[in-house]
């Protein structure tokens, strides 16, 4: 059996012209190898699917719930979260992405998402701001992480609606997961999603606090850690000095 570099997991309910962008989207990087996609939908069957594409009905309830199933029975050393009607930017390659992944040594890959309607991609969190998380500023569209690294943290929370990917984060983060930042667009964002319809803004206020609120051991380590590091230099700076 060939090598699978890559899966696509995709999550899709009764949204056909969402999910074909998506799979259109991704078809060059399938015909080249060692890609799959899986597809993990809810509601009603989506018609045919093209070669190379596997069709998994959601067994549970929810988002997570269907990344979780994906993730599952995929084989790729790592995983893409592209849900239907968001798309892979046409500005990167799979040679490219490949070449990458082969050379990094870090557990994910975060790149920028461009909005529809949106002139430019959206600029990811500056360096300061990166960690610790205190806002959920990876983009899981336009992230990717090493399968074992995922399953190895118990992939994806079912408490959440919304904030699935935030607790993921802060899991995987606080472990001691490194990421690798490319300010480059990796997709292209749906805004007809859950996270970016206006009556869920109530929801992704309270997930948001809950996943803070579970979290802050890491939170207020980091900060401590940071805080004991500046310390230590105005310490080295006096001794310095006074030599």
């Amino acid at each position: 059996m060939s090598r699978v570099w890559l899966s696509f997991v995709t999550v899709s309910k009764d949204d056909a012209p969402g999910l074909s962008r998506t799979l259109a989207s991704a078809a060059g990087w399938r015909a080249r190898g060692g890609v799959e996609q899986i597809v993990v939908y809810a509601g009603a069957e989506p018609d045919a699917l093209p070669e190379g594409v596997q069709g998994l009905r959601q067994e549970g309830e929810g988002i997570a719930s269907a990344f979780n199933e994906g993730l599952r029975v995929a084989r790729g050393e790592w995983v893409w979260f592209l849900n239907g009607g968001d798309a892979l930017h046409e500005e990167i390659s799979p040679d490219w992405m490949e070449a990458l992944l082969s050379r990094t040594r870090a557990d994910l890959v975060v790149g920028c998402i461009h909005a529809d309607g949106d002139a430019g991609p959206r600029v990811l969190a500056p360096l300061h701001e990166q960690w610790p998380p205190l806002h959920c500023w990876l983009p899981h569209p336009a992230t990717l992480v090493r399968r074992q690294v995922l399953i190895g943290v118990g992939g994806f929370s079912t408490r959440y609606r919304a904030c699935m990917d935030f607790d993921l984060w802060q899991r995987l983060l606080g472990a001691g997961a490194r990421a690798d930042v490319v300010r480059m667009s990796f997709a292209r964002f749906d805004l007809r999603g859950l996270s970016s319809r206006s009556e869920n803004v109530g929801l992704l206020f309270r997930e948001n606090g809950v996943v803070l609120w579970r979290h802050q051991g890491v939170v207020w380590r980091a900060i401590l850690r940071s805080a004991f590091g500046l310390l230590l230099a105005w310490l080295r700076a006096l001794r310095h000095w006074l030599s």
